[in-house]
């Protein structure tokens, strides 16, 4: 989240166009290989897969070594280290959240809830320490996201050894049909018979291009060309929205079922939009530190219960390709959001970007009142044994 924005940024200096275009390569591989990621988590054997996933991201940092020890980092090289990490992870999304989904009994939301919590956790731990040690030496970075990696393979090991029984229903390969165009298209056909789940996707591409697709883009060059900070501000914007993430999940632990769920996805998107407007109108560092709080806690009440749905709806057999649908519609027109970032900001400027998804979140907010199956979905302990 901070390296591979700031070395396009910073290191290489490339205009807003580069920064669109390596962002976007971040998530881009997810178009082609997120809903082949949800079959390999339908086929089982996740904790296997989980190990071997970790193993070659630590292989993609090692590539980053050689490229910044030897003084070869170039925009394209660059954009093939983002397409690597992009790439692995299509595979490690859907993996994670179907083991964090399996283990739920009948409190899906509180399940979810802890899993973010340890992911935005994580995060704030990384993006500090990348702040930190980008001022030292960048290859100190590599070094210590492989370090971390060795770190999870190990406690993977230990959960496998010592724990395996809350994995009995879990780890186990399953029997599933040989690929094939049926098996590719059947997870959409799933997601598009249910309005609830048609109605999430669709709130999820809008948030993946406006929202993500934006963010990714505009936060650094705003860092760095509106308030001329350098990645000290940035690392510190990114943080802030980290520890706004982390509150809403600890709330959302404490509180346990929050009720009418849909109806606090759908409001997020408003939420967004007003964030988005207040970013805008250039507001003071002290007001730009508070509005990406506040996005924080937006996003992280809005992802949590959207994943908690998803999941709540999907029958066992299907969840794999629903939740890589899922990520497909968020991190899937995350790139094409980035894309149109990087180029509308060379030409208009990052705060009129800004304005513009803040009214296409306003527009979408709206037209959800005429689509009610989302407005009226419940917190339920047991949807599909109903």
């Amino acid at each position: 989240m901070i390296i591979v924005p700031w070395l396009a940024i910073d290191y290489l200096a490339l205009p807003a166009w580069g920064v669109g275009f390596i962002q976007g390569a971040v998530l881009i591989p997810n178009l082609a290989l997120l809903v082949l990621g949800g079959i390999n988590a339908d086929r089982g054997d996740l904790l296997r897969k989980f190990s071997l996933l970790l193993l070659i991201y630590g292989i993609i940092h090692s590539i980053l070594i050689v490229l910044l020890s030897q003084d070869w980092l170039s925009f394209f090289w660059l954009l093939f280290y983002a397409l690597l990490l992009g790439s692995i992870g299509a595979f490690i999304q859907p993996c994670k959240d179907y083991l964090a989904g399996s283990l739920a009994s009948n409190d899906m939301q509180s399940v979810i809830a802890k899993n973010s919590f340890c992911q935005y956790f994580g995060q704030a731990i990384g993006i500090g320490l990348a702040t930190q040690l980008y001022y030292r030496d960048l290859l100190f970075i590599p070094f210590a996201q492989i370090l971390l990696l060795l770190m999870a393979l190990a406690i993977l090991v230990i959960i496998k050894n010592k724990y395996s029984y809350s994995f009995s229903n879990v780890g186990e390969a399953k029997k599933i049909e040989k690929m094939s165009r049926e098996l590719l298209l059947s997870g959409f056909s799933y997601c598009w018979q249910s309005t609830v789940l048609r109605s999430l996707i669709f709130l999820v591409a809008v948030s993946g291009f406006f929202h993500i697709g934006v963010f990714i883009v505009a936060l650094p060059i705003l860092a760095k060309t509106v308030y001329i900070g350098d990645v000290g501000l940035y690392g510190l914007l990114q943080g802030i929205f980290i520890v706004g993430t982390v509150i809403a999940t600890i709330i959302v632990v404490i509180r346990g079922q929050l009720d009418a769920p849909g109806r606090r996805v759908i409001f997020g998107t408003l939420y967004a939009g007003l964030i988005l407007l207040g970013l805008s109108a250039q507001p003071t560092i002290y007001g730009l530190l508070f509005l990406i709080f506040l996005w924080g806690i937006v996003v992280g009440i809005s992802a949590t219960l959207g994943r908690s749905i998803l999941q709540s709806y999907t029958s066992e057999e299907y969840k794999g390709r629903i939740i890589s649908i899922y990520q497909l519609a968020l991190f899937g027109f995350a790139p094409l959001g980035s894309l149109f970032s990087g180029i509308a900001i060379n030409y208009w400027g990052v705060l009129f970007v800004l304005k513009l998804s803040a009214i296409v979140s306003f527009i979408v907010f709206f037209s959800t009142f005429f689509i009610r199956s989302l407005w009226d979905v419940e917190t339920k302990k047991d949807i599909l044994s109903k």
